[in-house]
């Protein structure tokens, strides 16, 4: 028997708050098509974004996957979502305001089907707990609006595209599960090894949802099947997965020398043992949360981790009593999400660099983690007669995703607020001739407004992540390319290329022509132009 509501008002209140929660997430992502000129173009999308539409642009112009005008050959990006903006791009012939046009509205599509999907999945594990079913909705809602879920689902990049695939697995994984009186068909096992591997394809770090859904389904089946089943069951899955994805992974070892592909090397360089374990807690605790930012600034501080720490293990407490009241749903929800959990921590956490992306790599967890804390907090209001809490919740979590709206709107007018790399593509814009090569670390942007851009920190750019790993710096290939002009921030390490000792040859070829601190922006030029034909930009592969 579900739980009913003991009070109409507060079911009202809560009515109320999806539909406007629902709205805002809505118009939220809605905000960049109400400025074409600039708000579209700087409101969400981000440098790693823009990687990948202009790899998917020149793979829809013909030029296959690259970047730098099609002459350095990529696999830097995640292929699912690439192949869906090329084709975005092929409907509008190239043209990168229109192919950004639908890449929001495709984005939005995603999010909206993502949340769909969650409020399924919801359902399911509400009803094994006596929940009603009006707050699934509300839950799905209050995920779909929440501030960085909307950034990260409109980003250009494969994070919602990624979120949908893990969401339509689940959603079948648990579907099949239940409604299988028997163990599940060839046929069931061959469709969930396909959606494992699309949702690998959708972004490679799935391998760990792939891991932990098979063992989920090797450690809970609401079926009476034995084990042995359940392992051929896996196995069948697991290797139909590794069948979709094998055409990715040959090509990435055929042409790059390694199935990794070169982004998730070059954002592990310099990365060592632990180099992000300080920072795990906090972003774990944004992801169950989603209403509880922490500011970045404070997630390596020790006490604070340590604090986050200790709340993150009262979360999952407070959690695992679910699996008292639930059934085989529950129990295969919140054993995947702990598995899916504690691989995440331990990767990015121990193993990766790039910490300024843990959110997003952490991301994975907030659908299946909202809604199983949600069902958690649910329960106990419910239970302990305090329904008033639940509106109380939904008001103050929509007064929060409102204000990041608001500021969010608002930084979308100011030039180079919504996205600092926008002053670097001022100035590009402004002073290079399209026919001159330029350099950037942090390329994306750029390359994607000026399409002679290298990349220069390695992430798509083979030669120049060669060159990092063997000499610790990309300034003997620079001085070997066609570049004319380096531009990026002021603040970064850049900067320090200015240093005539760090190397005399750079030094006598680059100087500083432009540098404005207050808008972030630096621009080295060559002194004397170099021959057109002086390198072969794809130089060596890894």
């Amino acid at each position: 028997m579900k739980t009913p509501f003991r009070s109409n008002r507060a079911e009202n209140w809560l009515l109320a708050i999806t539909a406007y929660a629902f709205l805002l997430g809505l118009a939220a992502r809605l905000f960049p098509l109400t400025d074409l000129q600039h708000r579209l173009f700087w409101q969400y999308m981000t440098e790693d974004g823009y990687l990948l539409q202009t790899v998917a642009r020149n793979l829809a112009g013909g030029l296959g996957m690259s970047v730098s005008a099609g002459t350095i050959p990529t696999n830097g990006v995640q292929p699912l979502f690439t192949f869906v903006s090329a084709l975005l791009f092929k409907l509008v012939s190239g043209d990168k305001a229109d192919g950004i046009i639908l890449v929001t509205l495709v984005s939005l599509l995603i999010a909206l089907l993502s949340t769909w999907l969650l409020q399924r999945i919801a359902r399911r594990l509400f009803d094994e707990l006596g929940l009603p079913s009006q707050l699934t909705w509300l839950a799905a809602a209050l995920w779909f609006a929440a501030p960085h879920i909307i950034r990260h689902s409109m980003n250009g990049l494969e994070t919602g595209l990624y979120w949908l695939m893990m969401l339509l697995t689940v959603n079948y994984w648990l579907a099949a599960s239940r409604e299988s009186a028997s163990p599940l068909t060839l046929a069931e096992q061959l469709s969930l090894g396909v959606l494992l591997g699309l949702t690998f394809l959708a972004r490679n770090d799935a391998v760990f949802f792939i891991a932990a859904l098979l063992l989920s389904h090797l450690l809970v089946r609401p079926a009476s099947s034995a084990l042995k089943q359940r392992v051929i069951e896996a196995l069948v899955a697991g290797a139909t997965s590794v069948v979709v994805a094998s055409p990715w992974l040959i090509n990435n070892y055929r042409l790059f020398g390694s199935i990794v592909p070169i982004s998730g090397k070059a954002e592990s360089y310099g990365a060592h043992f632990g180099h992000n374990l300080l920072h795990v807690p906090a972003t774990f605790i944004d992801s169950a949360l989603l209403y509880a930012p922490i500011p970045s600034s404070l997630e390596s501080n020790t006490t604070i981790a340590l604090i986050m720490l200790l709340a993150t293990l009262g979360i999952a407490a407070g959690v695992r009593t679910l699996a008292a009241y639930g059934h085989a749903i529950t129990r295969q929800i919140l054993l995947l999400t702990l598995i899916l959990s504690l691989e995440i921590s331990a990767y990015y956490g121990l193993m990766f660099g790039a910490t300024h992306f843990m959110q997003r790599y952490f991301s994975v967890l907030t659908p299946l983690l909202w809604i199983s804390v949600f069902a958690w907090a649910a329960r106990l209001a419910l239970r302990s007669q305090t329904v008033w809490l639940l509106p109380l919740f939904a008001l103050l979590a929509t007064g929060i995703a409102s204000g990041f709206a608001v500021r969010d709107w608002q930084r979308g007018y100011a030039l180079g607020t919504a996205q600092e790399h926008e002053n670097v593509v001022q100035w590009v814009q402004a002073n290079v001739p399209d026919s001159d090569w330029v350099g950037a670390v942090q390329s994306g942007t750029l390359g994607y407004f000026h399409d002679r851009t290298i990349n220069l920190d390695g992430k798509v750019n083979p030669a120049a992540l060669q060159a990092k790993i063997q000499h610790g710096n990309v300034l003997d290939y620079v001085i070997h390319s066609p570049i004319v002009y380096i531009a990026d921030w002021s603040s970064n390490g850049f900067a320090a290329w200015t240093d005539p000792t760090r190397h005399p040859d750079f030094a006598r070829q680059f100087q500083v022509i432009y540098r404005n601190d207050r808008d972030n922006v630096m621009v080295m030029q060559r002194i004397t132009k170099p021959d057109a034909t002086s390198l072969a930009l794809t130089g060596p592969t890894l």
